[in-house]
């Protein structure tokens, strides 16, 4: 009898080529055009902020939406038909003559068709496929993002000289298009669906998973309201919080405060790219997750964000400015890759994909104000110091938060099981 390798690890590196080319070349090359669409379209900084902000509050409501389709239709559909939208989508910008048009074609179409196709089914992919090596698996997946987001941006300064920044979203639609065609024949939604089990050990049963020591963790038999009714769901979610709104200004405003700071944009470029460089090395770190608790690599994550925002407002020379963007990226990244492993051990796999579904749309909102109100800030005053010091102060409030925070203890597993 030919014995089947198990399939996880494979759809792992599925989920490195979907979650990297789904999400980087559009999330980033919105702040890296952002002068560019100033000058030519007549938009302000804070309009460029709303925009964004609103493309991420959609993208983050609709993985709401993405977390109902992956349990109703699996991870294959959902992604693939997310990446079509979201090709529609950037096309569309490359396209626009309007503010209307920009809040139309990336905002609302690219950000629905990225919040179906891209956050949810990245983080759900290795916590419904493994267990023991759950970090390691986020991470990989996780890492795509960074791999690709550190080419995209040389690669818009490249295209924005040779072809203009119009050009640059006709290529970003169709890497999009490809994430679809990848998906449509590669994903799997469960190991369950093909004769498998979770890491590939048939002595694993989801249904008998209370009785398996494995790590040293009890999976949890959490229902979605008794989850997201425990203290530990509001301060992991405020890490989330501060982990992602600043890198969300910084991505959207990044380039703007180093042209304040007198750094040319090709300057700009080459720092803003080393960050999303590092945030490679962050989210492999945070496979450390599998061996050590993960809510002390999420602390020790956010300290890193809040030394790394806090010294951009401090120093004012390009070296410095790379060394803040180095500790900014391995803190995110490392965050980024930590925090559905917390709410996976939290609240288990049952229980996974609505509380990380709910934790994305907060995370939205509040990035969607963020995001505006940092340009806001600089249109009044001119620079961006006093957002990059609230920043920092956030960031390390959270990481003293979720340093202290305890796994919640499920009080009547027997009543939790008939309400999963």
């Amino acid at each position: 009898m030919i014995r089947i390798r198990y399939y996880g690890w494979p759809l792992v590196g599925v989920g490195f080529l979907f979650y990297g080319l789904g999400i980087a070349p559009a999330y980033y090359s919105w702040g890296f055009f952002a002068p560019e669409i100033i000058e030519e379209l007549g938009i302000s900084r804070q309009q460029v902020g709303e925009i964004f902000g609103t493309f991420a509050l959609v993208l983050s409501l609709t993985s709401m939406v993405s977390a109902a389709a992956i349990n109703r239709f699996g991870l294959r559909i959902t992604v693939t038909v997310g990446a079509v939208i979201a090709s529609v989508g950037w096309y569309a910008v490359g396209k626009a003559e309007s503010l209307l048009h920009l809040y139309i074609s990336y905002a609302l179409i690219g950000g629905f068709g990225l919040g179906l196709s891209t956050l949810m089914p990245a983080q759900t992919l290795p916590v419904f496929w493994f267990r023991r090596y759950r970090a390691r698996a986020t991470a990989i997946i996780f890492f795509g993002a960074a791999v690709f987001g550190a080419i995209v941006i040389p690669l818009d300064s490249y295209i924005l000289e040779d072809s203009g920044w119009r050009a640059a979203w006709v290529y970003i639609s169709i890497v999009s298009f490809s994430v679809a065609i990848i998906s449509a024949l590669l994903l799997r939604n469960r190991p369950e669906d093909i004769g498998q089990y979770c890491d590939g050990d048939p002595s694993w049963r989801e249904s008998h998973f209370l009785k398996c020591s494995d790590v040293n963790r009890e999976e949890k038999m959490f229902s979605l309201k008794q989850a997201i009714m425990t203290p530990q769901f509001a301060i992991a979610t405020l890490a989330d919080i501060a982990n992602a709104v600043p890198w969300r200004i910084i991505t959207v405003h990044g380039r703007l405060h180093m042209e304040n700071l007198g750094f040319a944009p090709a300057l700009a470029a080459a720092i803003l790219g080393v960050r999303v460089g590092m945030s490679g090395l962050g989210r492999l770190s945070g496979s450390l997750s599998d061996f050590t608790r993960p809510g002390f690599v999420m602390a020790l994550a956010l300290m890193f964000t809040a030394f790394g925002v806090g010294g951009l407002w401090c120093f004012k020379t390009s070296g410095a400015a790379y060394f803040c963007v180095v500790l900014m990226g391995i803190g995110y990244g490392a965050a980024f890759t930590t925090i559905p492993v917390i709410f996976g051990n939290f609240f288990g796999r049952r229980a996974f994909v609505g509380t990380a579904g709910l934790r994305v749309a907060i995370t939205g909102v509040v990035g969607f104000f963020g995001v505006s109100w940092a340009g806001a800030v600089a249109d009044k005053y001119g620079t961006y110091n006093p957002v990059l010091i609230a920043l920092a102060a956030l960031c390390a409030g959270a990481a003293v938060l979720i340093f202290l925070c305890k796994a919640p203890v499920v009080e009547n597993k027997l009543h939790a099981n008939k309400h999963v």
